[in-house]
């Protein structure tokens, strides 16, 4: 697959630029598949190429060319079979000169040390960074008001056996998108904002790109393992989409939910919203330009389909694939507390991140050759964007009674490795405390210092014992943001019916929404006029590690190790392992 050719041309015409991606200083794993891609621009006159690898020609390229002046060479599910530094060299000859350009790789090969996870389940809180999960402990916990003490600490990071803070990074930018930094975490790669395990090219097709195969297609590949994908947004968002999808484009909906049922490796558990994108154009809701029906094509492709709660508590099946609500599903509050129709529509019996979770253990824990689970609490950035705090911050609870169920099922085992971590962070910090007994928008209310005193939303809890939002507390917390447009704050949250912090202002931008300021405070934001809500933030993230392969996760890490780690922890070594395809 890598021995070579060395290719000679005369047809083009020169080059003042070569570009090879992946980009230099890439490691992979021996035996992970990418797209090698070399690109040259600015051809003059006759011309002659030579590319070679460790200094040996490359076979297997194929030509193309993008517009005048310009060429390019692919080379589909390239890898190296061999552990060390591999450099390409691409020389190219024309009127003006040779131009060389190397790029080189690294391969590396996982030791067998201690004992392998046969499993593998990762908790994503989409835009969970640190302080957000403090924020989350703090309303779901509280301290002892007599002598500060904490009441108890969140599930997700107790009985920890390898914790890390994680920072990441684009391609190209220091800030970076769910897509992206999805793609770090499965692929081991820096990838472009937007772009979900690609590199990039030349051309303005989204779907062409050069792509890295992801830690779910190379256990597939491999070891025939699993693939589950649960998650409470829509099933195309950047997220879930990372998993087994390939765009240079995130907002290629259609594509990737055709991509689930027709990539390289297709997942045995889909549950998730987002109905929208599955099926066809002639459904009322629908956002596909195509009559494909995925809930009918997937019941002959042997998945059983549910759509509520009920149906899926009594699935039992092989493959499952679930679609609760035409967009992303609303919040933990939305679907257990306030229940107001214009949240929840008529999607009256949606279910909890833990029903989907369970669900999705015990149908994958029939793959004998193992699973690896992939389940994202989305929500808490979808409404960290808007500055609504208050649904954020209780779908982390909703996350951490389902990492608590989950974890006491692979403890009961002894053969899985359980991640909790996120993507991203956003700017939220929690500042103070809030007298709710003085009402909404209050600066005064809000004490810092000794006069913050202690939360007690944990003194009322609902049915499933997450604090009641509205309930008899006394004292709140005071949350804010840092990264902000021009709004107002209230100080006490959206209430039943969530509200966008801007609207509009008719000539390109957005100024704070008249109907919060009714009973808010205005502050002045720091983005762009043109900034409709919260932005992420480069701050780092948490990382939470239980079970075999735990102590691969430890200090500071870039999130491209994480990759790495896992396939330590799972001891893959796919240029060695017998079930490739």
């Amino acid at each position: 697959m890598m021995a070579g050719l060395a290719l000679l041309s005369s047809a083009a015409q020169a080059a003042s630029t070569v570009k090879i991606y992946p980009y230099s200083g890439a490691k992979f794993l021996a035996g992970q598949k990418f797209d090698l891609r070399i690109e040259v621009e600015g051809i003059q006159g006759a011309d002659s190429y030579t590319v070679t690898l460790d200094g040996k020609p490359v076979n297997g390229l194929v030509r193309s060319s993008s517009g005048a002046g310009k060429t390019e060479w692919m080379l589909r599910d390239f890898m190296f079979m061999t552990k060390g530094d591999h450099t390409l060299s691409v020389s190219v000859t024309d009127g003006s000169g040779t131009k060389t350009q190397t790029a080189t790789w690294n391969a590396v090969v996982n030791a067998r040390v201690g004992k392998q996870a046969k499993n593998i389940i990762v908790f994503w809180g989409d835009g969970m960074g640190w302080n957000t999960l403090q924020a989350a402990e703090i309303i779901g916990k509280g301290y002892n008001p007599v002598n500060g003490q904490p009441l108890g600490r969140l599930n997700i990071n107790t009985k920890v056996d390898g914790m890390a803070s994680v920072t990441t990074s684009s391609y190209d930018s220091v800030m970076a998108d769910s897509a992206n930094t999805a793609s770090s975490f499965m692929t081991g790669q820096k990838v472009l904002v937007n772009a979900l395990n690609v590199s990039p090219d030349n051309t303005p097709e989204t779907l062409d790109n050069p792509r890295f195969e992801t830690l779910a297609e190379m256990l597939n590949r491999t070891r025939g393992m699993g693939i589950g994908i649960v998650s409470t947004t829509y099933g195309t968002d950047a997220s879930p989409a990372s998993v087994t999808t390939h765009t240079r484009r995130r907002g290629d909906s259609a594509a990737i939910a055709d991509q689930y049922f027709t990539g390289a490796a297709k997942p045995d558990v889909m549950l998730f919203g987002g109905s929208y994108d599955f099926i066809p154009q002639t459904s009322p809701g629908s956002r596909r330009k195509d009559n494909k029906n995925w809930i009918d094509e997937s019941q002959k492709l042997g998945f059983s389909f549910v759509d509520s709660r009920t149906s899926l508590l009594a699935a039992n099946t092989n493959k499952l694939f679930g679609l609760f609500n035409l967009d992303n599903m609303p919040s933990y509050l939305d679907r257990a507390q306030y229940k107001d129709p214009k949240m929840i529509g008529s999607f009256t019996d949606m279910p909890y991140l833990w029903d989907m979770t369970n669900k999705a253990i015990e149908t994958l824990s029939k793959n004998s050759n193992g699973f690896i689970l992939f389940v994202e609490a989305g929500m808490i950035d979808k409404y960290e964007h808007p500055l609504d705090w208050q649904r954020g911050l209780w779908d982390v609870l909703e996350l951490d009674k389902t990492v608590e169920q989950a974890r006491n099922w692979a403890a009961a085992r002894g053969d899985t490795l359980v991640l909790v971590t996120a993507d991203h962070s956003h700017s939220i910090s929690a500042y103070g405390g809030y007298d709710l007994s003085k009402g909404p928008g209050q600066r005064s209310a809000v004490g810092v210092y000794e006069k913050a005193g202690f939360p007690d939303y944990y003194k009322n809890l609902d049915a499933n014992g997450i604090p009641l939002v509205q309930n008899k507390a006394t004292r709140g917390l005071a949350v804010g943001f840092a990264a902000v447009p021009d709004y107002c704050e209230n100080y006490i949250g959206s209430g039943p019916v969530t509200q966008s912090p801007t609207v509009s202002d008719g000539k390109g931008g957005f100024v704070p929404n008249p109907e919060i300021c009714k009973t808010g405070v205005q502050r002045t934001g720091n983005l762009d006029p043109a900034s409709s809500q919260g932005v992420h933030t480069s701050d780092p993230f948490p990382l939470f590690a239980y079970g075999p392969g735990s102590q691969n996760f430890m200090g500071p890490m870039d999130q491209t190790e994480l990759f790495f780690s896992m396939a330590k922890a799972l001891g893959l070594n796919p240029a060695s392992e017998a079930r490739k395809k």
